[in-house]
């Protein structure tokens, strides 16, 4: 049975209500723009379910087109209820849940919503990724989150947080798995002398990303910075 309209359309007002500095993108993609970044919520709908779930994403606004930006997140994060499950709400009884959904978003997605957002309290939420079990035996995954602390960087211009990050790679990559990592980013060499390329070219990198902020639909969100 297909989920009534009205229902959906309360839910979404409920998060908006709770976290009022995001904009509805869609009816199931609450965002905002931080910086070189689209950060939000997305209630996704389980499939042949009549139950979402909430996930916090980031995505990244430096790519070629809005298209190609807003084609998959950068990062997503589910959230777990107190039981350490993932967070399964049936949208008839969203009000039952939902005050126990925002406590558990408020205490597992350190990164503000309401005001800029600051590279540490960025990079403490994403360094915590690192440990997840799912992240610790993926060298792609690795790589991405590493990209997301090196574009982050790079954007807000902070050099010796720009080279930490190109130092952490360069270590923490003796132990990957480079097969796994080749599937995903191709030769390791030639990705890190890309990223190594970006910032003698931070010029068009910042560029492109006010380019693609632009877009007709991303300029309406609110917006915060990046900050140091």
């Amino acid at each position: 049975m297909a989920i009534d309209k009205e229902i959906k359309k309360k839910v979404t007002e409920g998060w908006l209500n709770s976290f009022p500095q995001l904009s509805a993108y869609a009816q199931n993609k609450l965002y905002k723009v931080v910086g070189s970044c689209i950060i939000g919520i997305e209630l996704i709908k389980l499939p042949h379910s009549e139950e979402y779930r909430p996930h916090f994403v980031i995505y990244a606004l430096w790519k070629s087109d809005v298209k190609k930006c807003l084609d998959a997140p950068f990062l997503m994060k589910q959230l777990y209820n107190r039981k350490g499950l993932q967070f399964t709400i049936p949208y008839e009884k969203h009000t039952t849940y939902f005050n126990d959904a925002i406590e558990c978003f408020r205490k597992q997605i350190p990164v503000p919503l309401k005001d800029d957002v600051t590279l540490k309290s960025l990079f403490e939420f994403v360094d915590s990724l690192f440990g997840d079990m799912l992240v610790k035996s993926n060298s792609a995954e690795q790589a991405k989150l590493f990209e997301l602390k090196f574009y982050t960087a790079l954007y807000t211009g902070d050099q010796s947080q720009v080279l930490n990050v190109l130092n952490q790679i360069k270590q923490t990559s003796k132990n990957w798995n480079m097969q796994m990592f080749e599937v995903w980013y191709g030769e390791f060499d030639t990705w890190l002398q890309g990223l190594q390329e970006k910032v003698n070219r931070r010029d068009e990198f910042v560029k492109q990303i006010e380019a693609n902020k632009q877009d007709k639909k991303i300029s309406q969100l609110k917006s915060a910075e990046l900050t140091t």
